[in-house]
């Protein structure tokens, strides 16, 4: 009998091994996911991404800390309404909305109702994201009550390592979905579909009936709601038979419209393209068929197009070209129009590059070499010398890690980079950077910015299409610059100290004014997130409690902060996140490892571990602060990402060690979740103190981390303790 009785034990510990495995997976590809889709597909979230980051850590602490799963069998449903949210706001208009905020621009002008600063769209804004944010946050607290339940049927450290190992299979399996273009409703289907093997395999989770009715009747609806999809920016190309196509890139949604002069029905002839990154106007890309097309009638924008895309290829006689931000090519175009032998073409987007190599002719050119990279990556690498660097309206919808302010083109404005690229010019070559800055701070930004790296103003222009075109180079320190006809230097806008900086890298962030209507919408945030953890955080709780707190608000910050500072390591891109999550996941095992076996000795000197992550933290900040991350090896690569993930690998060691001094495990550990929120949210003072603020923050809330624990120590262990519950998944401590 007692054999059978163990035998019974251990298959039942081997099961729960084994969902808790599934279900960690699945606990970071749907955090993953919701965060991929929201802000690819509505345009307020496409650069904050806080919000649905800190809606899923409070919806799987609250899940956690109510130490029952039954909600778990409303996960299905759960999914489901967040989908049916998603086309909801599609078909009202929800999708093209701007975020309100008066200090980062977003590439759009919204008018009448829309406008940024009118308070009547603040307060529709403010109702509108409670209905977005509420599908992801009902998933989560499902998924959150039966991870909970599952790891208090295992020993904690163990079941956190097993956790951590469905974490590092979702972090890699997600990216690598993302990278092979799979759209976010096809991704969810997926995950549906595990929830659904999940519940079925467990035979004391009955079903509820009425929500699957309930999905019975949307599906219908559902399936007949019209896509909303991205009309051209010129009404004239509505003339030329549009066709519309919606691409998923490892970085964004790309909108494809083709137009085709269909006069000769039997001979249709492309006239070019225009793609649309999250919602928002990207590029154009006109074929040599467009000057000649009468489809069109009136509109000469391809002949104005190429003037101002041949007007660098004018200024030097350039043989060779660096060109970044190729995009579908037009620049190519010009390049080989003009005689050009030597083109490299650098586009960080894969799916773009592939859109341009299937519409654009000229990248089968021999003399065109396609590189797909991360344009600041090329600089630092880069061997060779060019006549010509040309930023070819490089700019972005997109940021370089989930949570993270910092855009993919952020590090490719800033002094140093800047300095890196005149370092690739030849004798007598050129700079070339065009821009659409639209705002008056933006040109003066960029001026003072290049004034700095070069040691002088550059020559300014106004461009026929695209905004601003900046010269650099030694026709322009001696003023020798001969421009083409229709052209005309403008005067400089310079002036101040307002430049960008490898840690001041947010071109498109004002700092000198308060974002009223962005704290607006974080105080509605903070409000909804107390309210929805009222039950458990404001009641009275051990110091081990709020020690948990600080962990988990601390922690974020740190893993921003490295997405960030590694972005200039490796480039701004989908690899950088992919790295850094995989290395704190595996920083995280190692700890656990060390924490399982020298438990006697983490508990005799509780406080060393602190030490070393405070002095970690100290390295990481001036080695950041060291020049000589531009110019790196291999070998010193791989010493900075370890210096940047060691303070990672040390809270981490004490996140451990806590889990089994905490006398409520349950509530300590939904109030490291609960703190992730708060970090999250604090992430954004890098946009006015800097990237290495970040360490300096978590640093500070670490040391109230430390005095918490120290007065948990000091005030000995309570009388009454509660059984031990569950760590919370790596996704509240770990990943973002």
């Amino acid at each position: 009998m007692q054999e059978n009785s163990d035998q019974s034990a251990i298959s039942s510990d081997r099961k729960a091994i084994i969902e808790l495995f599934i279900l960690s997976f699945l606990s970071l590809y749907v955090e993953l996911l919701i965060i991929r889709w929201m802000s690819a597909d509505i345009r307020a979230f496409t650069v904050f991404h806080t919000f649905p980051l800190i809606t899923c850590f409070v919806g799987l602490g609250v899940g956690f800390a109510l130490r029952r799963d039954t909600i778990f069998r409303d996960c299905l449903p759960a999914m489901f309404l967040f989908a049916f949210a998603m086309k909801i706001a599609n078909f009202v208009g929800v999708c093209f909305w701007g975020f309100p905020s008066v200090a980062s621009f977003q590439w759009q002008k919204l008018v009448g109702l829309m406008s940024q600063t009118n308070w009547a769209y603040l307060a529709v804004f403010a109702l509108t994201i409670i209905l977005l944010l509420a599908g992801p946050f009902a998933i989560c607290v499902c998924i959150g009550a039966r991870l909970g339940v599952l790891f208090n049927k295992l020993k904690p450290l163990p079941a956190y390592c097993y956790n951590v190992g469905g974490a590092i299979v979702g972090s890699i399996a997600f990216p690598l979905l993302c990278y092979f273009g799979t759209a976010p409703w096809v991704l969810l289907i997926g995950a549906a579909i595990a929830i659904a093997v999940l519940l079925l395999s467990n035979k004391d989770m009955k079903l509820n009936i009425k929500n699957f009715a309930i999905i019975a009747v949307l599906i219908p609806i559902f399936l007949f709601i019209p896509e909303q999809t991205n009309k051209p920016l010129i009404p004239e190309l509505l003339e030329a038979s549009p066709d519309h196509t919606v691409l998923w890139s490892p970085y964004q949604r790309l909108d494809l419209t083709t137009f085709s002069d269909l006069s000769d029905k039997s001979k249709p002839i492309l006239l070019g393209l225009e793609l649309s990154a999250n919602r928002a106007f990207y590029q154009y890309f006109f074929s040599k068929d467009a000057l000649k097309s009468k489809t069109i009638v009136g509109l000469r924008l391809p002949e104005v197009v190429k003037k101002d895309y041949d007007l660098a290829l004018s200024l030097n006689n350039p043989k060779s070209v660096l060109i970044v931000g190729a995009g579908t090519g037009q620049n190519v175009s010009a390049a080989v129009d003009a005689g050009l032998t030597d083109i490299d073409a650098v586009e960080i987007d894969p799916v773009i590059l592939q859109v341009g190599k299937r519409f654009n002719p000229d990248y089968a050119n021999p003399n065109v070499h396609a590189i797909c990279d991360d344009a600041r990556h090329y600089f630092s690498r880069c061997q060779k010398k060019y006549d010509l660097v040309n930023f070819a309206t490089l700019d972005s919808h997109a940021v370089s890690g989930l949570g993270s302010s910092v855009r993919l083109d952020a590090y490719v404005y800033t002094r140093e980079s800047f300095k890196q690229a005149l370092s690739l010019l030849k004798p007598g070559g050129v700079l070339v950077c065009s821009f659409v800055a639209i705002e008056p701070w933006i040109d003066k930004r960029l001026v003072n910015t290049l004034t700095e790296a070069a040691g002088y103003p550059p020559v300014m222009l106004k461009g026929i299409t695209m905004g601003r075109i900046f010269i650099l180079g030694d026709i322009a320190k001696n003023n020798t610059v001969v421009l083409p006809a229709g052209y005309s230097v403008d005067p400089i806008v310079g002036g101040g100290s307002d430049f960008l900086t490898d840690d001041w890298p947010y071109i498109y962030v004002r700092n000198d004014v308060v974002d009223y209507a962005y704290l607006l919408v974080v105080g509605e945030i903070v409000l909804l997130s107390l309210y929805a953890t009222r039950r458990f955080l404001f009641k009275e709780q051990d110091p081990s409690s709020w020690q948990m707190f600080f962990l988990g608000s601390a922690f974020i910050i740190l893993e921003l902060h490295a997405i960030s500072f590694l972005s200039l390591v490796y480039g701004s891109t989908w690899i950088t996140s992919a790295i850094v999550i995989n290395g704190i996941l595996l920083m995280i095992l190692v700890a656990n490892a060390a924490v399982i076996k020298f438990t006697g000795a983490f508990a005799r000197h509780p406080f060393v571990a602190y030490v070393g992550l405070l002095a970690s933290i100290l390295l990481s900040y001036f080695v950041s602060s060291s020049s000589s991350v531009l110019h790196i090896d291999t070998g010193m690569a791989a010493l900075l990402t370890f210096v940047s993930l060691l303070p990672m690998g040390m809270a981490a060691i004490i996140f451990a060690n806590s889990i089994n001094a905490t006398p409520n495990l349950s509530k300590s550990l939904a109030f490291n979740l609960f703190g992730a929120v708060l970090g999250g949210l604090l992430e954004y003072l890098s946009n006015y103190w800097g990237i290495k603020s970040l360490l300096l923050v978590s640093a500070a809330l670490y040391s109230i981390s430390a005095f918490c624990f120290y007065k948990h120590l000091k005030q000995g262990p309570p009388s009454e303790s509660t059984a031990p519950d569950p760590p919370a998944p790596p996704t509240q401590a770990a990943v973002s």
